[in-house]
């Protein structure tokens, strides 16, 4: 039986960046999914702010945004009529906040540069590995093997074989009447430079068309109703009827799926040694772009966690703020994305004189996805001036703030030193001004303007 630190058992964006995270680290981790070969398909487009600051920390940024686009015109038809056209220029990068604005990347090139920098890293996923069996940290697959693990983390997604090993409740709701084909196409008869376009019909349904930048390649989404069949050819026919482009043709379909509208969260994220993140822990709509960021973020949380405890930094009472923190941000996400479906299931109805009502709405859809920033709610780990995301800014010395921060340690910026406090744990710099402690996962942890608050919050810290 092998035995192994950390086993991960999903290997989609979730799983590679607790994997990433936790590699940077030196702990001992397996990363394993029961596909046969790497996931295709487009299915998670958005990257956003906050994720892509931890993708920062992982050395991963200048790949992700150079593979990617910053999307910025939409073009909205009722049928055959255009209602208006979105052109939203992006936000200014500034020193404080280096990545202001989504950036537009298919889930499949996430995870592949994902797989790659875990491989740098000196990682592999182990793909065709199928979970049979739990039983406390120890996984069997189908097979025979079994693994002996400290801890096992479910990112294998809303169908989870660990969450259902757990027994832990999926709690919400499916609608079968809310069903949409999301596929990955190539087509003739539409210039991708024209950017995103998206139809709302009140009797036909909602169909969107997004351009992947020099690729030629389309992310297609097309909504259906309860009866009809999710297949290509049903997808060929609604595209044509619902665009009213009569020389739209799909000529090649290179990844093809049928969403249901799901909404839910597991009752628990944590279960002994056993934990779930991403979608094994909370599903929701697309509306908002927050399911692979949310998921990300899962990762982001626990995996300094994890290796803090492996490696005997921290107390075992570490891992429980992962669930104390993360499961109020999922519930957040899952109300707003349910809200923007609603709205989205409205607009689709509105008169055509509608559009400029339309038009604001969608402008401020638009602003509000950028900002997603959660603020983490007072805790064993947040204290008083706590709770935000570190803002990035530039030292007299020509550093980053973001390039001290980087790495699994906690950072202290202050006028003055801070005797007493571990190294291997805590990195402190003489900044001007009141002293912050910035945790490994770039949140501001504590606010003060004398070093004894500090030295107080690592003692609890210690103590557990």
């Amino acid at each position: 039986m092998d035995n192994v630190d950390v086993l991960i058992v999903g290997a989609g964006p979730t799983g590679l960046t607790l994997a990433c995270d936790l590699a940077r680290q030196g702990v001992a981790s397996r990363v394993v999914d029961q596909s046969a070969q790497p996931g295709a398909g487009g299915r998670g487009f958005s990257l956003k702010p906050l994720s892509l600051a931890a993708l920062d920390d992982l050395g991963l940024t200048r790949a992700i945004t150079t593979a990617g686009f910053v999307e910025r015109r939409t073009r909205f038809h009722r049928g055959t009529r255009r209602l208006f056209e979105l052109d939203t220029p992006p936000a200014p990068v500034t020193v404080e906040q280096p990545y202001p604005n989504v950036v537009a990347l298919p889930q499949w090139r996430t995870e592949a540069i994902l797989r790659e920098r875990l491989g740098e890293l000196g990682g592999k996923v182990e793909f065709g590995m199928r979970v049979t069996g739990l039983a406390g940290g120890e996984v069997t697959f189908a097979g025979g093997e079994r693994v002996r693990a400290r801890f096992v983390v479910g990112a294998d997604g809303g169908r989870s074989t660990i969450r259902r090993e757990l027994g832990i409740p999926f709690t919400g709701r499916t609608d079968e009447d809310t069903r949409a084909m999301i596929s990955d196409v190539r087509l003739d008869g539409l210039d991708p430079a024209g950017g995103v376009r998206m139809w709302l019909s009140p009797d036909r349904g909602v169909a969107l068309l997004r351009p992947v930048p020099e690729t030629g390649v389309w992310q297609a989404v097309v909504s259906l109703g309860r009866d009809l069949a999710g297949d290509e050819d049903t997808l060929r026919r609604l595209l044509t009827e619902r665009t009213g482009l009569p020389g739209l043709r799909v000529t090649e379909v290179l990844w093809h799926s049928v969403w249901r509208y799901n909404l839910r969260i597991a009752d628990r994220f944590r279960a002994g040694p056993v934990f779930l993140a991403g979608d094994a822990a909370h599903v929701h709509s697309p509306f908002g772009g927050h399911g692979m960021n949310t998921g990300i973020q899962d990762a982001y949380n626990l995996g300094w966690k994890l290796g803090m405890v492996v490696r005997g930094l921290a107390p075992q009472g570490l891992l429980d703020t992962y669930e104390s923190e993360r499961m109020p941000v999922a519930r957040a996400v899952l109300a707003d994305s349910d809200r923007r479906m609603g709205g989205m299931m409205s607009w689709r109805f509105a008169r055509p004189l509608a559009g400029p009502l339309l038009r604001a709405g969608f402008v401020r859809q638009q602003r509000k996805t950028r900002r997603d920033h959660p603020v983490y709610p007072a805790g064993p780990l947040i204290g008083e001036g706590g709770g935000a995301p570190a803002p990035d800014g530039a030292l007299p010395t020509g550093a980053r703030l973001f390039d001290l921060f980087r790495g699994s340690h906690f950072t202290v910026l202050g006028p003055g030193p801070v005797p007493g406090l571990d190294p291997a744990l805590v990195h402190v710099h003489r900044v001007a001004g009141d002293f912050r402690v910035v945790r490994p996962d770039g949140y501001v942890a504590l606010t003060s303007p004398t070093a004894g608050p500090v030295r107080a919050y690592f003692a609890r810290f210690a103590a557990g």
